[in-house]
């Protein structure tokens, strides 16, 4: 891998890919496709192994947790919405009305960012994503 591309998002290909398989008709089931397309050329380009070194301790059980930093990034929805406007593939309208219309899309029919179905154990580590053991709800 060549120097700083272990903090590139879009490699050229993806860039390719999301511009020849865009259109603004697009229905969101396809779009939500295109973007695990392009995570999947992401994390075939990106360095195995962790980046950072491990987190803290967890002060109620001890146990080792891991820093949210050393997650795997992944391409989203909305990154993918914002990039058709970064490499000019959609004018700034468009992008921003798919992007509207993206948030109504995924709050009707309870989807994460990346576009999977939100179960209520997804939720629960969404917001408690540091320890295993009960936490007070906020």
């Amino acid at each position: 891998m060549a120097a700083g591309d272990g903090n590139r998002v879009w490699f050229p290909e993806m860039i390719e890919t999301l511009r020849s398989r865009w259109n603004a008709a697009m229905p969101f089931p396809v779009l939500i496709e295109l973007c695990s397309i392009l995570d999947a050329m992401f994390q075939a380009r990106r360095p195995r192994g962790p980046i950072l070194p491990p987190g803290s301790r967890c002060p109620e059980c001890g146990r080792i947790v891991g820093s949210e930093s050393q997650q795997r990034h992944s391409i989203s929805v909305r990154a993918t919405i914002l990039s058709l406007r970064r490499f000019g593939i959609a004018s700034p309208e468009v992008t921003k009305r798919t992007e509207q219309e993206w948030a109504r899309y995924r709050a009707e029919n309870r989807l994460d960012i990346y576009g999977r179905t939100i179960t209520s154990t997804a939720e629960r580590v969404g917001k408690d994503s540091t320890c295993g053991h009960a936490t007070p709800e906020e």
